[in-house]
């Protein structure tokens, strides 16, 4: 089973940052999870809410990327240059009605990363994963021929069943599904997953008890708060030597 940093690691954190990012990798952690926005620039940075103290909560798609770096916020070329193909790297790409830079079905974050990834020599990477709760997003990335994989992020409420029909409809390669539906399908979900052949990773794990019962249910991933206690308690001896 993968363990994957949620938003690089946000134990220790801070979430989102090159030294979260690089944290989780040194943990021994198979990946990490960042999310994406667009500044006033249109250029795209790592961070997860759409307005922040930090920058007097104004909206991150109104605040200059010079701006942004300055405040601490990288951009995904940071991340990029840091996560430097150690593992996989699940990009996030926010989008969500009611907040200041939703554009749907424009999709102009998802048009920004597929023109990033090109100009950077990472399309066709099988360690890149496009996610989004915005399946225009990653209907946009997959219609581009990319080569990158997709997956669908879906919230709490949705089934295993109702995610993976979209999933496998719509030709993803993932679904992210949320810890509560895919404990709630018991046993059922693994093998959902792969009758669909598609691979089922879950989302938020918070602990390491959550994390076992997640390998018992035989899912593929675990997008992980602390990603170095989750190697720790799954595969002892790396976890040592990554440590050490």
């Amino acid at each position: 089973m993968e363990v994957l940093g949620h938003r690089g690691s946000r134990i220790p954190g801070p979430e989102n940052t090159v030294a979260a990012v690089d944290a989780a990798l040194r943990a021994g952690a198979d990946g990490v999870e960042i999310d994406i926005r667009r500044t006033a620039d249109g250029d795209l940075v790592c961070v997860h809410d759409p307005r922040l103290p930090r920058i007097g909560g104004r909206a991150v798609i109104r605040r200059s990327t010079a701006e942004l770096t300055r405040r601490g916020i990288p951009t995904l070329h940071d991340v990029l240059d840091v996560w430097a193909g150690r593992g996989r790297i699940i990009i996030e790409i926010k989008n969500q009605p009611g907040q200041p830079d939703f554009d749907a079905p424009r999709e102009r974050t998802a048009h920004a990363l597929i023109d990033l990834l090109r100009a950077r020599g990472l399309a066709g990477s099988e360690l890149i994963t496009v996610s989004s709760f915005d399946w225009f997003a990653i209907e946009r990335v997959l219609a581009s021929g990319i080569g990158v994989r997709t997956g669908f992020l879906t919230m709490p409420r949705m089934s295993v069943s109702g995610g993976l029909s979209y999933v496998r409809k719509a030709g993803h390669a993932e679904l992210h599904a949320h810890t509560s539906a895919v404990l709630a399908a018991k046993d059922e979900a693994a093998g959902l997953a792969k009758a669909a052949g598609v691979r089922l990773v879950t989302w938020t794990v918070t602990s390491e008890r959550a994390a076992l019962r997640l390998r018992d249910a035989g899912v593929h991933g675990v997008i992980c708060d602390a990603p170095a206690d989750v190697v720790r308690v799954l595969r002892p001896a790396a976890g040592s030597s990554a440590a050490g």
